[in-house]
């Protein structure tokens, strides 16, 4: 397996990005996706939004000195909010100048059908704007709409986008749509070019995501059926909602990298 894995710093939710990528880079992973979640996580500071160039390339270099490259950054909770096009264009700028390809996101929060006409009409202004900036956005697992292979299939060939794709999270779709991820990834599949694996922990629709090989998943089923997926991989660690200490965090990080280890992946 030649992918690209690492980890999102959304596993990092109380801690600063220093904490972070010291974390990941100790456990041996190589890969780090920055989350900028405005109000939730905050680990690209100044925000894109207000950042200048040397601000990326300050942040590019603090990945280095943690012998990480960055490869994806994680722009959530700005679509379909008051100039969310705007805003996320201000991430693929960001993107752009740190020479990262990937950026993922939430949909935005739907409430009501309209909802989603309006995040066909943002997605396509996106989509142009994204493939001036050659970067893909891949449109997550999460919520209640987009949160299982078919729908998030559908969504993407009614886009019809090729710098629109999906990141499929393989326990998303376990506690927002209430599959299992080995029943309903091959929907998915012809349209993914980022990957979630989280675990999880005990059953369908419970917020339980621990360490790898901690839980329910069939992760030799899984890579087995992902065996000719090429793009980019994110370890993902929640726990139970509860917050956890740095040391906890940082143990389910290296736990993690060690299941991937031990199956080959890393």
């Amino acid at each position: 397996m030649n992918n690209k894995i690492g980890v999102v710093t959304s596993t990092y939710p109380n801690y600063n990005a220093d904490e972070a990528l010291a974390g990941v880079s100790a456990a041996s992973f190589k890969y780090v996706e920055l989350a900028s979640a405005p109000s939730y996580f905050e680990h690209i500071l100044p925000r894109p939004e207000e950042a200048k160039e040397s601000d990326v390339q300050d942040l590019l270099k603090k990945c280095a000195s943690y012998n990480l490259d960055l490869y994806c950054i994680a722009g959530h909770t700005r679509l379909l909010t008051e100039n969310g096009v705007a805003k996320f264009n201000s991430v693929l700028d960001y993107a752009d100048t740190a020479a990262v390809r990937f950026v993922t996101t939430d949909v935005g929060e739907i409430k009501v059908e309209d909802d989603k006409r309006r995040f066909y009409n943002d997605i396509a202004q996106i989509a142009d704007y994204a493939q001036s900036k050659n970067v893909i956005v891949c449109l997550e697992m999460h919520g209640s709409w987009c949160n299982n292979g078919k729908t998030g299939a559908e969504i993407i060939q009614k886009v019809n986008h090729p710098n629109i794709r999906l990141n499929y999270d393989i326990a998303n779709v376990s506690f927002y749509g209430g599959v299992w991820a080995v029943d309903d990834i091959k929907y998915a599949l012809p349209y993914m070019d980022f990957m979630h694996i989280k675990e999880v922990g005990s059953e369908l629709k419970k917020w339980d995501f621990p360490a790898l090989g901690e839980g329910k998943v069939d992760f030799n089923k899984i890579m087995e059926l992902i065996k000719d997926y090429t793009g980019p991989i994110s370890v993902e660690i929640e726990f139970d909602g509860k917050e956890r200490s740095l040391e906890e965090i940082n143990t389910a990080v290296k736990k993690s990298h060690s299941f991937l280890s031990e199956l080959g992946y890393v």
